[in-house]
């Protein structure tokens, strides 16, 4: 005589169901956190880390209500006298620069055109000189590139995988390097003093944060391509931001037009004025709409700095070109 199967008895065992669903929601999770930190490393401090991506908008980092103004500072950083950044040439009288908001000058050896060793300035178009920095670039055998640069991407919390370390609001420029922030106090205290990075510019930390910002909020839109070897226009208008980072010693920009900066001294009570200006993203970014933009990550270069595998406007996007376009067969990489 068979036996009678009672209902439901070859159903699945209660919660059976449930159990296999928030299997497949962790694995998915999971899925998504390597996509985010870069593989089975993990995050760092509980966060997760960022791919560079072209656009400052795409990263978590970005915040376009970020109070702009930095006061604070990593012990025993202090900034330099910013009188002696008002006695050097301003970009800002150059007009082959006006389509460009914002302009970083880095200096890695005492000139009297480029100022004193390991300075950073920073200008800002109707405002004028809005910051005088100290920093640390590229150590003998990884010297910095010199040269006029733009910003090709953002990473607020990229880790280096060559050197095991965090490069916290990194703005990459040429290859796998980067303006980002320093948290070792030893290189804190060497900054303005000595060349001890791998290659990228170190800034204080609170001082990288805001610059991420400032590049970021600089405005997106139509700018002169210059060449980053001359300085001088290509000819050609390009998508990008506004924003021009020049490495110095190298070509000088128009000596003539750029004449001695002749700014009134500011005093205590109106410098937090200046300071605190937000550079407000141009009208022409909102033709750029959020499905145009790139959210694929970006591959990492052998060494393990962030590096695009290929010059971003060959994938189409609008970036400004990282090859220099009067030398068609330099490798910002290094492979040529």
């Amino acid at each position: 005589m068979k036996a009678s199967l009672k209902p439901g008895a070859m159903r699945s065992r209660p919660g059976f169901r449930s159990v296999i669903i928030a299997g497949l929601v962790l694995q998915m999770t999971a899925l998504a956190s390597r996509a985010m930190n870069d593989g089975p490393d993990g995050p760092w401090d509980g966060f997760p880390r960022t791919q560079p991506t072209s656009r400052y908008e795409n990263d978590p980092g970005a915040d376009l209500g970020y109070h702009f103004g930095v006061t604070k500072a990593f012990s025993p950083y202090q900034d330099p006298d910013i009188n002696e950044a008002r006695r050097l040439p301003s970009p800002l009288e150059d007009s082959d620069f006006d389509s460009y908001n914002l302009i970083v000058v880095i200096s890695k050896s005492d000139d009297s055109f480029w100022g004193r060793e390991q300075t950073l300035r920073v200008y800002k178009r109707g405002v004028g000189l809005l910051y005088h920095w100290l920093v640390s670039t590229g150590m003998r055998g990884h010297e910095t590139a010199s040269g006029y640069f733009t910003p090709k991407q953002f990473s607020s919390r990229h880790w280096s995988h060559e050197y095991d370390a965090p490069m916290l609001w990194a703005v990459f420029f040429h290859g796998g390097m980067a303006l980002h922030s320093s948290l070792d106090r030893g290189s804190i205290a060497d900054m303005g003093k000595a060349a001890e990075s791998h290659g990228c510019v170190h800034e204080e930390d609170y001082r990288a944060e805001e610059m991420f910002h400032l590049i970021g909020q600089s405005g997106y839109g139509s700018v002169a391509q210059i060449s980053e070897r001359t300085g001088r226009p290509t000819g050609r208008m390009v998508s990008g931001y506004k924003a021009l980072i020049i490495i110095g010693p190298t070509t000088p920009w128009d000596a003539g037009a750029a004449r001695q900066a002749a700014y009134a001294p500011v005093d205590d009570t109106t410098a937090p004025h200046l300071r605190t200006q937000l550079i407000v993203p141009d009208s022409t970014s909102s033709s750029e709409s959020a499905s145009s933009v790139d959210t694929a990550p970006v591959p990492v270069s052998a060494s393990g700095d962030a590096a695009p595998a290929t010059n971003p406007t060959e994938t189409g996007s609008d970036t400004v070109q990282v090859v220099d376009p009067d030398n068609p067969d330099f490798d910002p990489l290094g492979n040529n």
